[in-house]
């Protein structure tokens, strides 16, 4: 195509050259045969010598007539915008209408661009980020498809590759910082050593984590952002060099990293990084190989392709299986781009979005352009004098697509500024979860692509009617009447054709948004396993310095709820850790079942595990189907007991009994491997998100696995405020340096989960409603027009005897037939766009039959209502009128 283009330019070129020498070689002619007649006997050659010399060279003339023909190609572009421009003015109901709708889809694609361009199309902020690439594991026969490395994984695949010049681990999670304020938490990102050179990263003051920061037993050291440098500490630079304390523990400040740094995977805009061997949680998993849970980013080397990187990797795999089977055996290594790693599937859904709201602007283009063959109709009596006064074809055109041109700008600047209004109502409606929110903006790239979707949607609306009106029959422009006479089969054709491509574009968006609203309802529909009504839940975590004993933690898990139970209205209370739809994710641990043969090599049993304190399933509304629960009887110093879930006995013990068998697994803080016996089996929740099944799940005391910290829950009725300030209460009694965070409605925190889903959901639908109306008001229009053209021959028929209902059927039938073919062609686009909804839906699918006929009836009702307006209008006409009508 790029080849066939560039071929019709050259010719192009060629022949405007020709043209050029031609019209030039005139010129010296003409000179020459004046300077013969002038001077007898001069030769012809002698006379085309002096010719070309009195006009300077051919070369110079060619260059004065380009300066001539391009001032006079100016001269009437100028001209064509200034009567481009009158035009708009003298029918400023068009202009409005016409310059909303361009800016309503110019402003949506605009905003929706905006997400996607900071998403998934800039480049991650780092040097070099084609370099970059995230390694993860999985274990595909276990259902694992996405799993951080071991910290004893990475310094293998560090110390075996090849193909990348570094390699470097982080994770994440909350640290309390206290003094010079109230204890607040703050997110923490440990690192391995070669993060910051991996990055290449630079700070605002002082220095990055250094090589012995990392080493075990070295001072513990943190570097700040600068958000929470100037928010927490007031912007003071000697805080270099200074401590601050973390969990009740000093940390030396060795330097700030600008507000513009992200680390990968984390968009909070404050957070501090600490190195592994100084974290109190990740440090006591570093020599833990079956541990996992570590992002890796590696870079690679200059040269080396991704494919090659893979390769490497899967034979570092195959040899740590070899080396360590019972741990690695069934885990495979995976690499991937970075960026695509952080995007996630987050692509999917925002191409579904950009191509929505693309649909949305080819309906808006499809109605101007009806409007604008409307006016051209009208116009016709004017562009056959043009043409009589000497206007070429072309010229005609040109000056209908700049009055397009006009037109699309004016509305690509009203886009820009609901745009700008857009982007701010969408950061705040996006997920948290979708990365890159704090780069979306409408910045020069979004404005660019503003300008460009401008121009083409003044062709694409402009091009058709200029053509049609510059190739209509000059006689019957010229005619009496002709701006109000009847319509040529062209352009009658050129309107239908617009009016069903808006039908099925709108029934193409409309049944995406039926599908994604019923896939939510379905949704939100389901029954989590555990009531969420009047639950409030608060997270309390424990500085790991200071109470670093699981004694330490039982003890204050202990206090905590005699204080909250004795509190009015606030008996109804528990500890869980973690909490069902907890954003942190849920605990994962491999289990044994004593008495039976050993596992196939490679093959793992799991299930989620939980802690929770006696009366968590009272609160939590969670059933009891066998056995018993948990009670205050079940300490540290009484046998080890758990309970499972439904699913958990089905699919671990499909033909036995399972109360009274023993699990044998363990748990990372309070030590060891240990056998607890299942003393009971409970209804399944579903624990991760709403579209996810119930998994395994496996609960255990907490005082017999007590955590750092935990999630309170509170069954209560009252005042949200009052509960808070009792449960921050209770909690400073026993120590003031505890931060209460997250504190939240539980059903809040299952909302989260959908909150993808929710945002997918009102803006496909969104645009499926203003597709509806947009078509809606195309179809009127072209009814509404087609009727006024026909005024005439509606006062013959009912000169002649014909009923109103008669001519109600005869406008009603013309406008069912577009909506009928607009329905078949949308039917079918459909059909086929709706599969790529596919992975968005829950419980519906793609081709689902209850909406795809609610769409065609809703579409076919509101096509006909919309021309039941001008049928109408046609029924009162009255004949004498009509029989005048020109």
């Amino acid at each position: 195509m790029w080849l066939k283009n560039a071929m019709q330019n050259w010719r192009g070129k060629q022949q405007a050259d020709a043209e050029l020498d031609e019209e030039v070689h005139g010129y010296v002619d003409m000179l020459a045969d004046e300077k013969m007649r002038n001077s007898e006997g001069m030769p012809a050659h002698l006379a085309r010598r002096e010719a070309h010399m009195e006009m300077g060279g051919v070369e110079q003339v060619k260059e004065r007539t380009r300066e001539v023909r391009a001032g006079h190609f100016l001269e009437t572009l100028w001209q064509d915008i200034r009567y481009g421009a009158r035009m708009l003015r003298k029918s400023p109901t068009f202009t409005a209408v016409a310059v909303f709708t361009l800016a309503l889809g110019i402003g949506a694609n605009t905003a929706i661009f905006s997400v996607v361009d900071a998403v998934m199309l800039r480049p991650l902020p780092y040097p070099n980020p084609s370099q970059l690439a995230d390694i993860s594991v999985a274990r595909p026969q276990q259902g694992i498809s996405f799993a951080g490395a071991s910290y004893l994984d990475l310094q293998a695949w560090r110390e075996q590759t090849r193909a990348f010049s570094q390699l470097a681990g982080l994770a994440f999670h909350k640290l309390t910082l206290t003094g010079g304020g109230d204890p607040t938490v703050v997110n923490t990102v440990v690192v391995t050593s070669d993060f910051s050179s991996l990055l290449e990263v630079k700070p605002l003051l002082g220095s990055t984590l250094l090589p012995g920061d990392f080493k075990r037993g070295a001072a513990p050291t943190v570097v700040l952002s600068e958000n929470l440098w100037r928010s927490r500490f007031g912007a003071d630079p000697k805080l270099v060099g200074r401590s601050i304390t973390l969990d009740h523990r000093s940390f030396t400040v060795a330097g700030i990293m600008p507000s513009a740094f992200r680390s990968p995977f984390i968009d909070a805009s404050d957070p501090i990084w600490i190195p592994f061997a100084q974290d109190p949680v990740f440090s006591t998993f570093m020599s833990l190989r079956n541990a996992r849970g570590i992002p890796v980013l590696g870079r690679l080397k200059p040269g080396v392709s991704l494919e090659q990187a893979q390769t490497e990797m899967d034979s570092i795999g195959a040899n740590l299986t070899k080396q360590f089977p019972a741990s690695d055996a069934g885990f495979s290594i995976h690499v991937e781009p970075l960026q695509q790693a952080i995007v996630g599937n987050a692509k999917t859904a925002l191409l579904v979005l950009l191509g929505a709201v693309g649909l949305v602007l080819l309906i808006a283009c499809a109605n101007i352009a009806n409007l604008l063959l409307a006016r051209a109709t009208a116009r016709t009596r004017e562009m056959g004098i043009r043409i009589v006064l000497g206007a070429g074809r072309a010229r005609v055109i040109r000056q209908l697509l700049t009055e397009s041109a006009l037109l699309g700008l004016i509305g690509g600047l009203a886009g820009i500024l609901l745009a700008y209004w857009g982007v701010a109502a969408l950061v705040s409606l996006l997920p948290a979860s979708l990365p890159q929110l704090h780069v979306i903006a409408v910045d020069g790239r979004v404005l660019a692509f503003a300008l460009v979707l401008s121009i083409a949607a003044s062709l694409a609306f402009g091009l058709a009617p200029a053509l049609l009106a510059a190739g209509a029959n000059l006689q019957s422009n010229l005619k009496e009447g002709a701006g109000y006479a009847g319509e040529g089969g062209a352009r009658r054709r050129a309107r239908n054709f617009l009016a069903v491509a808006e039908i099925s574009l709108a029934m193409v968006l409309v049944v995406a948004g039926g599908l994604l609203l019923r896939s939510f309802i379905a949704l939100t529909s389901v029954n989590p396993g555990f009531d969420t009504r009047d639950v409030w839940k608060a997270e309390i975590s424990l500085p790991q310095y200071e109470y670093s004993t699981p004694q330490q933690w039982t003890v204050f898990s202990n206090q905590l709820l005699q204080r909250i139970q004795a509190q009015p209205g606030l008996q109804d209370c528990a500890l869980a850790a973690p909490l069902p739809m907890d954003a942190q994710g849920s605990a994962t641990l491999p289990f044994t079942i004593a008495g039976n043969p050993p596992l196939p090599r490679g093959t793992v049993q799991d299930a989620d595990f939980v802690s929770v304190s006696p009366n968590y399933f009272h609160v939590m509304a969670i059933r009891l189907l066998r056995g018993r629960l948990f009670s205050a009887q079940d300490s540290m110093s009484a046998p080890r007991v758990t309970i499972i879930s439904q699913t958990m006995a089905r699919r671990y013990f499909p033909n036995e009994d399972p109360l009274g068998r023993h699990l044998v697994l363990g748990f990372p803080f309070n030590g060891g491997i240990v056998s607890r016996e299942i003393v009971g089996i409970v209804g399944d929740i579903r624990d991760a998100t709403l579209n996810q099944k119930p998994q395994p799940m496996m609960y255990v005391p907490f005082a017999q696995a007590p955590f750092y910290g935990g999630e309170l829950v509170v069954k209560t009725a009252l005042n949200p405020a009052s509960i808070a300030a009792s449960i921050r209460q209770q909690v400073r009694d026993i120590d003031p340096n505890l931060p209460v965070t997250d504190f939240a409605s539980l059903s809040y925190a299952v909302q989260l989960t959908t909150a993808q889903p929710r945002f997918r959901t009102l803006l496909l639908g969104l645009f499926g409603l203003i597709a509806l109306v947009l078509a809606a008001a195309g179809i009127f229009g072209v009814i509404s027009y087609s009727t006024a053209r026909r005024t005439h021959e509606i006062g013959i028929r009912m000169a002649l005897g014909a009923q109103p209902w008669i001519i109600l059927r005869m406008v009603l039938y013309q406008g069912a037939r577009l909506a009928a073919a607009g329905l078949a062609v949308g039917f079918v686009a459909a059909l086929i766009l709706t599969r790529f909804l596919r992975t968005m839906l829950f419980e519906i699918k793609p081709a689902d039959a209850l909406t795809f006929a609610a769409v065609a009836i809703l579409l076919a009702l509101v096509v006909l209502a919309a021309c039941y307006i001008p049928a109408r209008r046609a029924m009162k006409v009255d004949p004498m009128v009509a029989l005048r009508y020109q």
